[in-house]
């Protein structure tokens, strides 16, 4: 098994209801691969089979408070909260993100061994509205380089240009889905990385296969945008994809859509068409709506017209 260094600077451990495992773990820097989670896969499947779930609704989760800044370890194991998204029932951990400061990137890494948790990110707003959805197509497989083992990756930018924006993602929400579950991901065999590096032909042995699985850890990443301050554009709210998983909320009044929010949206549904990407435009327009444009589906009426 590839091995990850990392030196534990301290723990932050904080407190989930009805939870005793450690949910965080903070590290500073790479020294040693965390302990593997003691049970199999299909344990861990007849364990989330018969856990309880914790909530009724997304807005019930046990969301814990992520510093700006912060790098750690995310533990999902059969301790963690279990709840039934559309897509199945999956064990979670649930995040509040910074609301201040400036812009900042989330990258997961989702180690990979034996096993490996294939995950899915939801991203809400400060109304608890899902605004981003990441799944399969979204984390990639990535070899081990350097220090790093094999991983499941995803990168997603935060947006603070506009602190006080209702439209800002707030919550990240980790789990798996059933769908995830039932796949596996093959890894680069050490050998053939090792070949690759001395610039041999890599051998011809089979690669090791991780099943996927409803626990794991995911080392979580938040870099600060360092040049949000001097940069930052207009405010343009991620892909909405409405009251998603039983997210059953009052709907919130309407805001006035912001001008560069507009013209973005305009943008990028011409881009879309002059890609021919039909389906690509109306999804545009139709989430233009959502954030309050009302003059975008018009709009892309009006330019299929044009054509």
């Amino acid at each position: 098994m590839h091995r990850m260094l990392f030196l534990a600077a301290g723990l932050a451990a904080l407190t989930v209801a009805g939870c005793s495992s450690e949910p965080l773990r903070r590290v500073d820097a790479l020294t040693a691969t965390p302990a593997p989670l003691q049970h199999s896969v299909e344990q861990a499947r007849d364990a989330l089979a018969a856990a309880p779930t914790c909530c009724s609704s997304i807005d019930q989760l046990p969301f814990q408070p992520l510093e700006a800044g912060f790098t750690g370890d995310v533990l999902i194991d059969t301790q963690a909260p279990a709840y039934n998204f559309e897509t199945g029932k999956s064990f979670l951990r649930a995040f509040t993100l910074p609301a201040g400061g400036p812009s900042f990137e989330i990258r997961l890494y989702s180690q990979a061994g034996s096993s490996v948790l294939a995950p899915n990110a939801m991203l809400l707003d400060s109304r608890m509205r899902p605004t981003r959805l990441l799944d399969g197509d979204d984390f990639a497989y990535v070899p081990p380089t350097g220090l790093k083992g094999d991983s499941l990756d995803a990168r997603l930018r935060i947006d603070r240009s506009q602190p006080d924006h209702p439209g800002n993602e707030r919550y990240l929400i980790l789990y798996t889905s059933d769908a995830q579950m039932a796949g596996q991901t093959v890894l680069q065999h050490p050998a053939k990385a090792y070949a690759k590096a001395l610039g041999n032909e890599p051998p011809s042995i089979p690669d090791p296969v991780a099943k996927h699985s409803p626990v794991g850890m995911i080392r979580l990443v938040m870099i600060p945008d360092s040049a949000a301050g001097s940069t930052a554009k207009g405010y343009v709210p991620g892909y909405s994809i409405g009251q998603e998983m039983g997210n059953e909320l009052p709907a919130a009044p309407a805001t006035t859509v912001l001008p560069e929010t507009s013209a973005y949206y305009r943008q990028a549904i011409d881009a879309a068409l002059a890609q021919k990407d039909l389906e690509r435009a109306l999804r545009l327009a139709d989430e233009a709506t959502r954030v309050g444009d009302s003059g975008a589906k018009g709009y892309l009426l009006e330019r299929i017209q044009i054509k």
